[in-house]
């Protein structure tokens, strides 16, 4: 057959057909040779393939290597040992994977990389190890916390983990859906294609198990898996059920239960499993696992009279002599924040593992963290006032918009013509979404809804009229759908032709939808669904959605394709804000299409959500590093210094709230906010020329380091920097106090390890004017595309980040470097935290001397440098570079920890009640009940 007359789906199988091939080849292999690779796929590309061009072999070797090169680590990880004794490893040789197999091949199937496969292998045995034997006998609880990201994979992650607990084991798993229906079918799907191997569908039907179409998934791999289902995409645990009644317990078979997280729910099913059937306790090894675990489980009432879901949680756990609480969530720190005391409480006691997300992964950190990608500020859209103007933070329900602001309307036409862009990429029709949240009330979603409805239906019916003509039949050559051609000009330009994306602009004009998701429209929704066959439900999924909503949309609910957002809300928690993210996770091919609409303020709160989680992650690896359990090594987290709350107040009511002082040791604090006025600018110029002056005396820079570095300078000679250096006042560390004319930093400085002397730097960069420090060599100084000229005469450096991702790096010694990067794992990088745990003796001081893109432009367009529009916002020279820097403080000795000698600015915490009792020498729960009973 003519490759012309070939259909692009065709093309498409093909290229999957010949990348499945080639991953299975190499699923083994560590590393793949590029040539290896090339050979082996023109070798297979006439036998199964025949209709691929050239170009479609390379982009099918792209695709691999692409696949092949994505890394993932095993993250921090603590176990209680008292409670923990290894088993798993003994028993592997004897013991039939056979859930675990098809499920591996099941994601290799679904072109997941080898080298993420084998690590998910020895993520899942190290979890379930410490979920416990299921073979030990007596009595056992186990209670551990996994802790994911945000549309991470988290519930392949916890799949895997299941497989791989029936295989070795235990009988009865529980898996704790979500909140609401829509949730738990959604979980059911997943479990029945990734676990029981049975689309359920068939057996709420009452269809005979051994009927062929039944098997989905890991049952196609292996028809021999066998479980008791009792609940199915269309109905959750009825202990009236046909099947609930004929289910033996204690049996070889494994019995499986998908339910939402509601407490009458939850209390029919304990009732059940221990009801007169069963005689009274089990004794099968029972596996609870809960869903997003932060959501409703912690109790927030009283321990006596426990919240509904956390008492019968608890409940449904104790059913069974032998029993495993696995909480799962990308937001844990409520779940840190129990009570540690309280045996019977859900609480981590006996172990912790947070996992690392693929490198392919994009997350809080990728976006608004301290180490964010170059290309993610291209991704973000601030410009959403028009909607806040209308839609403020705080609007009743009776809020109403006559018309879609103009950045909506820019939002959806993005949506429109990236999916275009995608359909091209991709040879074949793929799931596609967005989402539109700006309000937590039904009815002014209900009023969004119909305003985006009539946009896409303006925009659609003139594509449809317009776009099947040719481009120069168009009168005046203009097309009223040029919302569309304007977007993709300024989003977009680049990423395809024109010509080629406006047939495709014609089959999404056709097919795109726009749904409503809320409390409102779920029950509606999830009926229409369950009646459809698996067919039907698939071919709607690729069809391109626009999804308005408010709460359903922000946790849990999984758009598939999601390439476009619109968020304009507000949270009162970090752990709310952070589940709203649903942008957060995997693009593969499409991430240069990723757009974001969404408030600066808003921006600036999910910088401090990603700085919690960062710290928090810190934490474990210390714990980690200090061989202590989550029992003995307590926990606190930075408040914000405002209202914003880290979780709920009563999910935080056995938390401490504690003032204290910031270790500055082991941190870097970088001056992301400047001054614009002219007088600061000058200042810090002239602090930066006088410190180079000054150094220059000293003798020459190292030869040993990536950077011009200067090592061991007297501490005086940094603390008359800092006497002129300083951010703009409200930078916390680098502003001027009240009290003082100095930069806030300089009152702490003393308090440093090894603060005698310090390690100063240069960072050069890769522009054309020179540093105007007066350094040796005359280095050049760092170009920035992300510097903000702000209101307030400030200017704020993109995503809190002055320094460039090796810029630590190199100014350490290369030796130490070396050795270091040489004992880290396969896939594993230097991070930050690392360098300045074992490479830093010193404190460290890195200059910047920095010019802006944006300044750089404008200096080219405006004669006066004046580098914007507005008249709110500083107009700033471009004459002469910025200084900026970026402060490093080595790491305290334990002995130094231990005996409370840090000292820093002070600062506010919310600390768990482990830290409580190991810091502060407050009495437990009991301890306390003791007192009172004296």
């Amino acid at each position: 057959m003519e490759r012309k007359r070939m259909t692009r789906s065709a093309i498409s199988t093909q290229k999957k057909m010949l990348i499945d091939i080639l991953i299975g080849m190499f699923v083994n292999d560590e590393t793949i040779e590029l040539n290896v690779l090339e050979t082996r796929a023109r070798q297979f590309a006439p036998l199964v393939a025949p209709a691929l061009s050239n170009k479609d072999i390379d982009d099918v070797i792209a695709r691999v290597t692409e696949l092949i090169d994505i890394i993932i680590i095993i993250g921090p990880s603590v176990v209680d040992p008292d409670t923990f004794t290894e088993w798993l490893a003994e028993r592997r040789d004897t013991t039939d994977t056979k859930r675990w197999n098809a499920y591996r091949q099941l994601l290799v199937n679904r072109e997941w990389s080898p080298n993420v496969i084998r690590k998910l292998d020895e993520l899942t045995d190290t979890v379930v190890e410490r979920m416990g034997d299921p073979k030990m006998q007596g009595e056992w609880a186990r209670r551990g916390l996994v802790i994911g990201e945000v549309q991470s994979g988290k519930t392949a992650t916890y799949l895997g983990i299941l497989n791989k607990a029936i295989d070795y084991g235990y009988k009865i798993i529980v898996v704790i859906g979500g909140h609401t229906e829509e949730l738990r079918r959604q979980t059911q799907q997943r479990l029945d294609k990734d676990m029981t191997g049975v689309d359920s569908v068939y057996i709420a039907d009452n269809i005979d198990s051994r009927y062929a179409n039944m098997r989905i998934g890991v049952g196609k791999i292996d028809s021999t898996i066998q479980s008791n289902i009792l609940t199915t995409t269309r109905s959750d645990f009825s202990a009236a059920s046909k099947n609930a009644g004929v289910v033996a317990l204690e049996g070889d078979t494994p019995t499986i239960f998908v339910v939402k997280k509601n407490a009458k729910v939850l209390a029919n099913l304990a009732n059940y499993l221990v009801g007169p059937a069963h005689k009274g306790k089990l004794n099968a090894p029972l596996v609870v696992l809960d869903d997003e675990a932060d959501w409703a489980s912690v109790n927030t009432k009283t321990e006596e009279d426990a919240a509904a879901v956390n008492s019968v949680i608890r409940r449904l756990l104790a059913t069974s002599n032998r029993s495993s609480y696995l909480a799962i969530t990308a937001t844990p720190f409520a779940n840190v924040l129990i009570d540690d005391s309280v045996d019977e409480d859900l609480f981590p006691r006996d172990f912790i593992q947070a996992l690392e997300s693929p490198s392919n992964y994009t997350g809080v950190e990728s976006y608004f963290g301290r180490e964010t990608a170059p290309e993610t500020p291209k991704r973000i859209r601030t410009d959403v006032q028009d909607c806040l103007d209308v839609l403020p933070f705080s609007h009743k329900r009776t809020a109403e918009l006559e018309e879609l602001p103009h950045s909506m309307m820019k939002a959806i036409s993005a949506f429109i013509v990236g999916t275009a862009i995608r359909r091209v990429r991709d040879g074949e029709t793929r799931p596609a979404s967005m989402m539109i949240n700006v309000s937590r009330f039904n009815d002014v979603q209900q009023n969004v809804t119909a305003e985006v409805k009539h946009f896409v239906d303006e925009v659609t019916r003139a594509v449809l009229a317009e776009y099947a003509l040719p481009e120069n039949e168009l009168a005046n050559g203009q097309s009223s759908a040029s919302v569309l051609r304007e977007v993709f000009e300024e989003e977009y330009s680049g990423t395809a032709s024109w010509d080629v994306l406006r047939p495709h602009l014609l089959e999404i004009a056709a097919e795109i939808t726009v749904v409503l998701v809320n409390s409102g429209t779920m029950g509606p929704r999830n009926k229409r669904l369950s009646e459809m066959s698996r067919e039907d439900r698939d071919a709607e999924s690729r069809l391109p959605t626009i999804f308005v909503g408010g709460d359903v949309l922000a946790r849990g609910l999984t758009l598939d394709g999601l390439q476009v957002s619109y968020f304009v809300r507000r949270a009162a928690a970090a752990d709310t804000l952070l589940q709203m993210g649903r942008w957060f996770g995997y693009r593969p091919g499409y991430e240069d299409l990723v757009r974001v609409w969404i408030d600066s303020a808003v921006v600036d709160l999910f910088k401090y959500v990603a700085d919690v989680s960062d710290d928090l992650r810190g934490s474990l690896r210390l714990m980690n590093s200090l061989k202590m359990t989550p029992q003995e090594f307590g926990l606190k987290m930075r408040r914000h210094p405002e209202a914003f709350l880290i979780t709920a107040a009563n999910k935080q009511k056995n938390a401490l709230q504690i003032e204290g002082e910031v270790d500055i040791n082991g941190a870097s604090f970088e001056s992301y906010v400047l001054s614009a006025a002219s007088d600061d600018l000058d200042r810090n110029l002239r602090a930066g020329v006088d410190l180079v002056e000054t150094l220059k005396t000293l003798g020459s820079p190292a030869d040993d380091r990536g950077s011009l570095v200067w090592e061991d300078v007297p501490a005086e000679v940094v603390v008359r920097f800092f006497a002129q250096f300083r951010g703009h006042d409200t930078e916390t560390f680098f502003g001027r106090t009240t009290k003082s004319d100095k930069a806030q930093l300089s009152a702490h400085l003393a308090d440093a390890v090894n603060a005698e002397s310090w390690d100063v730097g240069f960072v050069s960069g890769s522009g054309d004017q020179s540093s105007a420090l007066g350094l040796p060599g005359d280095p050049k100084t760092s170009l920035r595309a992300g510097v903000e000229a702000t209101s307030g005469m400030s200017l704020r450096f993109g995503n809190r980040r002055v320094a460039a991702g090796s810029d630590l790096k190199n100014a350490m010694n290369q030796d130490v470097i070396r050795k270091l990067e040489a004992d880290l794992g396969v896939g594993e990088r230097l991070s930050e935290p690392t360098i300045i745990r074992h490479a830093l003796e010193r404190p460290l001081l890195l200059v910047y001397s920095v010019i802006t893109q944006t300044f750089m432009d404008a200096k080219a367009e405006q004669e006066h440098g004046a580098v914007v529009k507005d008249d709110k916002r500083p107009k700033i020279r471009a004459d002469e570079p910025l200084i900026a820097v970026v402060v490093a403080f080595p790491v305290s000795s334990d002995a130094e920890e231990r005996a409370g000698s840090k000292k820093g600015r002070v600062s506010r915490f919310v600390a768990n009640t482990v830290y409580a009792r190991m810091n502060l020498n407050m009495p437990t729960a009991d301890e306390e009940s003791d007192e009172g009973a004296a």
